[in-house]
């Protein structure tokens, strides 16, 4: 129990919170001081035990700035085991059709999390690399580029920026341009 202050008693006293019906009520007189609580602690439940989905999880990831929008998209998928019916069918097919500006993005950004999965390296540098590889997009300075070669550039240049050097050799697929680092350091800075 807790204190609140009654303005029906008119002083402090103990209250109660009734967690089915979310009321705070003064435990003297009965009075409901507030209504309809939203309880913020975590649920028991986390349906990991539910057969029919695979994902224990029901919130998205997290926000990411780097995207248009913030990561926070919707997007609408078949139910599991649903078979092939014209209705789930055509909604993929749109779904796929629309427009998505950061789906390159999003797949450097994996390209970058593997690649630096596989390096060993923490995820600020990971982090950094990101926003490295989105200023160089948002530049255009990526068109005609091995892929590749560029997120382990920036990869490069992050662990340069975070302190954690590495040689090019230990960040880079074979299909680095070390040509590329001048270029792409004057674009991060």
């Amino acid at each position: 129990m807790s204190d609140a202050f009654c303005s029906d008693c008119k002083r402090q006293t103990e209250v109660v919170l009734d967690r089915s019906a979310g009321d705070t009520v003064c435990y003297e007189c009965g009075l409901v001081l507030e209504s309809h609580s939203i309880d913020e602690t975590s649920e028991w439940r986390n349906f990991a035990n539910e057969s029919a989905d695979n994902d224990p999880v029901r919130v998205g990831g997290p926000m990411n700035p780097l995207l248009s929008d913030l990561g926070l998209s919707t997007v609408i998928a078949k139910p599991n085991g649903a078979t092939g019916d014209l209705r789930s069918s055509s909604l993929g097919r749109l779904q796929n059709r629309g427009s998505d500006p950061d789906r390159g993005l999003i797949l450097s950004f994996k390209t970058i999390a593997t690649m630096c999965d596989r390096l060993g390296l923490v995820a600020t540098i990971k982090d950094r690399a990101n926003e490295i590889y989105k200023r160089v997009e948002d530049q255009k300075s990526s068109k005609g580029r091995n892929q590749d070669a560029l997120l382990a550039a920036c990869i490069f240049i992050a662990c340069r920026q975070e302190g954690k050097p590495r040689t090019v050799k230990g960040t880079a697929y074979d299909s680095f341009n070390i040509w590329m680092l001048p270029e792409l350091s004057s674009v991060c800075v």
